[in-house]
């Protein structure tokens, strides 16, 4: 058995905000902005909600497949900024998009990790539970917690969501093709945390309904970046060196999108090539949970799409991130021809 990546979507607010808008609200400006942190503009959604957006990443990613929606078994929705703590956000994107085969469904909070986290989970019960197809989504509308006159902070986050359909070989239905050229199988997974007594990165647990008293992000960058790149060199010496592979077998990273000096610091201290790293938040900022599945599938329809299928075969995609609690972890994906 073996569980594939078989599609992916993703959906990013149609209002842009470039760097110049900022310069006009708090103290600073395009080129300070790019220089600390690789940012050019970020996507806000105004007028729809958190559970939307996961439904329209979901949806671009089923339209990409002609599959019975009652075959899938699984939702798995991973945020920190969903619309409701009760009931769960993935019962309704569910609903939304015509899940109608009784899937199983539940919320993940890991922060920046929570994609990582549930493609673990996906993962493993879709072996115990026999479960044929699988959907997860992160989704954040991280503008709803900026604190716009904070510096430090409003600059950093944007609003998104990404999707990966999973696919269990053994159970899988013959007439149900991936939107993929390739296979793209998830080889191996691992995730670990560690107890953030000093809180270095938060959304205060305060509970409201009332979104006019929503927290505010906070964040001690100086402690986040130390903590970010020490951690993703064990990840990505974890996964390779529990399957002996070297860095050669690694055709792509796809990291957490935090900021462009925690990626240059991750490739030097791993000694993995700058252009292995793909790099997409000068688009989007830091949308958490969202941002390595919409690394992801940009990574799918724009990169490896243009890459000859022959020399990937047998290449490994590393995908790493970090975040609140403090969380960390990563899985690795094989390319492999159909």
């Amino acid at each position: 058995m073996t569980i594939n990546i078989i599609s992916t979507g993703s959906y990013a607010g149609e209002k842009i905000l470039d760097n110049d808008y900022f310069a006009k609200i708090v103290d600073t400006n395009d080129a300070w902005i790019q220089e600390r942190t690789g940012i050019k503009t970020r996507h806000i959604c105004d007028d729809i909600t958190t559970e939307e957006m996961a439904a329209r990443a979901g949806e671009s990613a089923l339209e990409k497949l002609d599959i019975d929606r009652s075959r899938i078994g699984l939702v798995i929705f991973a945020s920190v900024s969903s619309d409701t703590r009760t009931p769960a956000s993935s019962f309704t994107v569910a609903g939304r998009l015509g899940l109608k085969g009784n899937p199983v469904c539940f919320d993940l909070n890991a922060a920046c990790s929570g994609f990582v986290y549930s493609m673990a989970v996906a993962r493993s019960l879709m072996a115990d539970m026999n479960i044929a197809y699988a959907m997860i989504i992160g989704a954040e509308r991280l503008s709803k917690f900026v604190n716009w006159s904070d510096r430090s902070t409003c600059i950093l986050f944007g609003d998104g969501a990404g999707c990966a359909i999973l696919e269990n070989s053994d159970l899988a239905d013959p007439g149900v093709k991936s939107s993929l050229a390739y296979k793209l199988e998830i080889e191996g997974d691992y995730l670990a945390g560690k107890y953030d007594s000093n809180r270095y990165l938060t959304l205060d647990s305060r509970f409201s309904l009332d979104e006019d008293k929503y927290p505010y992000i906070g964040m001690n960058g100086r402690q986040i970046y130390k903590f970010a790149t020490d951690v993703g060199v064990k990840v990505v010496d974890k996964l390779l060196g529990d399957r002996g592979l070297s860095r050669d077998d690694i055709e792509l990273i796809v990291p957490h999108q935090a900021n462009k000096r925690i990626i240059e610091t991750l490739a030097i201290k791993s000694q993995i090539p700058e252009d292995k790293w793909f790099v997409n938040l000068d688009k989007y900022g830091n949308t958490s949970a969202a941002s390595v599945p919409l690394a992801l599938n940009e990574v799918v329809e724009d990169v490896l799409s243009k890459r000859d299928l022959d020399q990937m075969d047998g290449k490994r995609i590393l995908s790493i991130a970090f975040g609140g609690g403090l969380s960390y972890g990563g899985f690795l994906l094989r390319i492999r021809k159909k």
